[in-house]
């Protein structure tokens, strides 16, 4: 149902573009995130896309290997995994996201992160 949305998402994580994450945020969207060190908290479309930007700003290398995107009932899940190397060490991360979708925009989200895991290089 929400597949060009997710699609934006996860393509402007992949060229580490914050405004076009932003763009895929309500103005006023709640944004929770547990990850290894623990809950973060954004309210608002720049916030959120700040701290999902700042997560994969060090990669000098980003590659998207999966992504999928289904509905829940009322609900939009979407995950993705990509490798990349951040100073010099590779790394695989996947991120998976449940979210309240209301005008073709993500209204809530709550996700759950792997944390950036080590990788043997290609």
């Amino acid at each position: 149902m929400h597949d060009s949305l997710a699609q934006r998402l996860v393509a402007g994580i992949a060229a580490q573009d914050e405004a076009a994450i932003a763009g895929c945020f309500a103005p006023d969207a709640a944004f929770r995130a547990l990850i290894p060190s623990g809950l973060r908290e954004r309210t608002g479309a720049a916030p959120t896309a700040s701290l999902i930007a700042a997560w994969f700003k060090d990669s000098t290398e980003l590659d998207l290997v999966d992504q999928r995107a289904d509905d829940v009932g009322d609900r939009m899940l979407i995950s993705y995994r990509f490798v990349g190397v951040e100073e010099g060490q590779p790394y695989i991360v996947e991120q998976h996201l449940t979210c309240v979708v209301g005008d073709e925009k993500i209204q809530r989200a709550d996700l759950l992160c792997s944390g950036f895991r080590p990788r043997q290089p290609r």
